[in-house]
């Protein structure tokens, strides 16, 4: 992505936010949240996703009331992104909200109120969470991107923002755990990130280090292929295989042009968190 275009990105997401949590347009916005139009909620309800307007969630609650499985979903987004907002003696209340949407037939609906649930009663044992081995850390999806809970002081970091890119489960509000791969003795954690319709990729948290992005290009090179010989229109997809040992293992699928010909491959590459190198482990030209 050009500068010029995380730059726009950036600002869009900085006037939006402005403008949901000025006092005035937030006033506005939850009065919208009311009307017997159903795009005019959509429209609110999306527009204060930006906003940590301390209204925002009882606004939230009374939505989980009225029509709409998108609105209700987005409703309960964000009141999982706001745990920290919520006063220990109000969560009772907002958790027996998220239950009653769990009978819903809207799985995107159903899979929020289980991430609200989750976060609201610090129970990070739900696959819609990522928990560390050690405890202390967790994963949950916001905006699309990773967002990590420190559990230790009630912080959080949300990874990755101004990128394009979105967590795999972030399509379909599916459940996060299975596109993570924590290590088994230490603070990291890999994550199945998709940049594009035909591009996925990895990226990785390290506590003390932050985030890594393994790009498609520096997987190129590792491969020993120039970037115009891939052949981007065909998919280069990867898939996390696992830890061994301090080094992670994942799959990856690509297509090269030769002349006319496309030569589809099948390759296994490693990144070591010791030298923050990648290696091929193996390319094999498939049929």
């Amino acid at each position: 992505m050009n500068s010029r275009r995380i730059i726009f990105l950036a600002s869009l997401f900085i006037t939006l936010a402005l403008r949901a949590q000025d006092e005035a347009g937030v006033t506005r916005l939850l009065t919208q949240l009311q009307s017997q139009n159903i795009e005019t909620r959509q429209t609110a309800m999306f527009e204060l996703q930006t906003s940590l307007d301390p209204r925002i969630p009882d606004a939230c609650l009374t939505v989980l009331n009225l029509e709409g499985d998108s609105i209700r979903r987005l409703a309960a987004r964000a009141i999982g992104s706001r745990w920290h907002q919520i006063p220990k003696e109000r969560v009772p209340a907002f958790t027996a909200a998220l239950k009653a949407q769990l009978k819903s037939g809207h799985d995107g609906l159903a899979n929020m109120a289980r991430r609200g649930i989750a976060l609201l009663d610090r129970n990070y044992g739900d696959p819609m969470l990522s928990r560390s081995r050690s405890k202390r850390w967790v994963v949950y999806e916001r905006f699309g991107l990773p967002c990590v809970i420190d559990t230790k002081n009630s912080s959080e970091e949300l990874l990755g923002f101004g990128s394009e890119a979105k967590m795999s489960c972030a399509w379909g509000n599916r459940e996060l755990a299975p596109t993570t791969q924590w290590h088994p003795k230490k603070d990291m954690v890999a994550l199945e990130i998709i940049e594009g319709r035909k591009l996925s990729t990895v990226w990785l948290w390290i506590h003390g280090k932050g985030l890594r992005q393994l790009t498609w290009k520096e997987m190129a090179k590792a491969l020993g292929h120039q970037e115009e010989e891939i052949a981007a229109s065909a998919g280069f997809f990867t898939e996390i295989a696992g830890w061994k040992g301090d080094n992670l293992d994942f799959s990856l699928t690509f297509t090269v042009k030769k002349g006319d010909n496309f030569v589809d491959h099948e390759a296994k590459l490693r990144w070591s968190s010791a030298t923050d190198k990648l290696s091929v482990v193996s390319d094999k030209v498939t049929p």
